[in-house]
């Protein structure tokens, strides 16, 4: 009795440590270590492990020292650094990275720690766990393509939150139209629809996605500029997952990107696109699509529930941009 309640206290204990270990994660120096070794180690950018404890580049470190390690997703002010170079270095606006950390000027002090746009801050994360369970391997996603019945469990990104190639190689595999066609590939996914997925993999705290569709040539009811003609589209569900939570944590997460949510249907779509885009699409699988958009009624048959459940805008709140059914 005594070893079962040791045991149950002793995997508790380590349940709680990803949290904190997260928030504030430390390295004390051994003899003969260097920036770069401890930033190898951690996977983390020699330059920003300098920033993040305000020291130059080739510094030298004494034993016993205490580093912070950035965690993923933050940027920290290396010497002379401005919100442009920072912004231009990870691909993202300066209007975005001001946003995302609530700067009211362009002013920056050495050391200072940034969020980077489109990733959580810890507490959100934590709040996520809470609510999900906490990914197992932050940035490994465990994907199930339904039509062949195949699963793929594969790192994502990189420590920095970057697609790694291999991952766009392997999900390569997983989106071709006929996934029992190894000849006929799609087009690679771009970087971004991969970072995505491994963010939505590790909020929903690293639970299945199926892809339901991902690489679709023209043809039926998919035009020549559909999204999934060029690979920047995914239809996906989650184990465990309601439509209505992904579909908002999509939209309320990232930016220049378009979500479709079926409210008669058994998946939500997400792709990259250079400019938000929502929609709602009333047919059900395998039928024609019956979109509705800002300021649309829905269909006559629709059920006042299912008409709460799509949080269409009205014609006052269209500054989300409409969508061309051609653009699906």
């Amino acid at each position: 009795m005594f070893e079962r309640s040791r045991r149950l206290w002793l995997l508790l204990t380590l349940l709680a440590v990803p949290a904190a270990a997260e928030a504030q994660r430390e390295h004390t120096v051994r003899p003969g270590q260097s920036l770069a070794r401890i930033a190898s180690r951690y996977e983390v950018s020699v330059d920003n492990l300098a920033a993040a404890n305000q020291l130059r580049r080739n510094a030298q470190l004494r034993p016993g020292q205490t580093l912070r390690i950035p965690e993923r997703g933050v940027h920290y002010v290396g010497r002379g650094e401005t919100l442009a170079a920072i912004a231009r270095q990870h691909e993202c606006s300066v209007a975005a990275l001001r946003s995302a950390n609530r700067l009211r000027s362009d002013s920056l002090r050495l050391g200072q720690r940034l969020l980077l746009p489109g990733f959580d801050s810890v507490p959100e994360r934590q709040e996520a766990a809470r609510q999900w369970g906490r990914p197992r391997s932050p940035g490994v996603a465990s994907l199930y393509r339904r039509t062949i019945d195949r699963r793929l469990r594969v790192r994502l990104v990189d420590s920095r939150g970057r697609a790694r190639t291999t991952a766009r190689r392997r999900l390569q595999e997983l989106m071709r139209a006929n996934p029992r066609d190894h000849a006929r590939l799609g087009p690679l996914p771009p970087p971004r629809l991969i970072e995505m997925l491994a963010r939505v993999s590790d909020h929903f705290g690293g639970r299945e996605i199926t892809i339901v569709s991902g690489y679709r040539g023209a043809g039926r009811y998919t035009r020549a500029s559909s999204q999934h003609t060029s690979g920047n589209a995914l239809d996906i569900r989650i184990r465990g997952v309601p439509h209505t939570e992904l579909r908002d944590y999509l939209r309320e997460t990232f930016q220049n990107v378009g979500v479709g949510f079926y409210p008669r249907s058994h998946f939500v779509h997400i792709d990259v696109r250079s400019r938000s885009s929502y929609w709602v699409d009333w047919s059900g699988p395998g039928e024609a699509p019956e979109y509705q958009r800002a300021g649309e009624a829905p269909p006559a048959d629709a059920t006042p529930a299912e008409t709460a459940r799509t949080q269409m805008p009205g014609p006052a709140d269209e500054d989300e941009g409409e969508l061309a059914p051609e653009d699906e």
